[in-house]
């Protein structure tokens, strides 16, 4: 298959599971709620869904993700019902820790600059 195919399919299933967390789950409870990636499988049979939360509190994150995950099998209904494909692809869920990542390297270098400025300051 195609690589162009896969990343149509990808983009599409990013955008239908996205509608369905915000139409038909409604779990604003949990925070902000992302899907930032879909990667298919090269035979469109499995898809993995990496999904950022944006919430202070990491045991409402393992939560959220569990609630998540409680929900796959009526994620993958409503996936199938709104895609035109011949299999509905077998969805898991991943949390996509990006945001905190870059975060923290953030932070490491904001005090990496003001270690230099107080260094340049001893220098004058």
């Amino acid at each position: 298959m195609t690589g162009y195919r896969i990343k149509r399919v990808e983009d599409e299933v990013k955008r239908i599971v996205a509608e369905i967390f915000i139409r038909d789950l409604r779990l604003d409870h949990i925070g902000l709620l992302t899907v930032t990636k879909v990667v298919c499988s090269a035979d469109l049979r499995e898809a993995k869904i990496y999904i950022s939360i944006y919430d202070n509190k990491k045991s409402t994150i393992a939560e959220a993700m569990d609630l998540i995950k409680g929900h796959t099998s009526f994620v993958r209904g409503l996936l199938g019902n709104r895609l035109t494909l011949r299999f509905v692809p077998r969805i898991t869920f991943y949390y996509d820790d990006t945001q905190e990542y870059v975060e923290n390297i953030e932070r490491i270098f904001q005090k990496i600059h003001q270690i230099e400025g107080e260094r340049q300051d001893g220098l004058d």
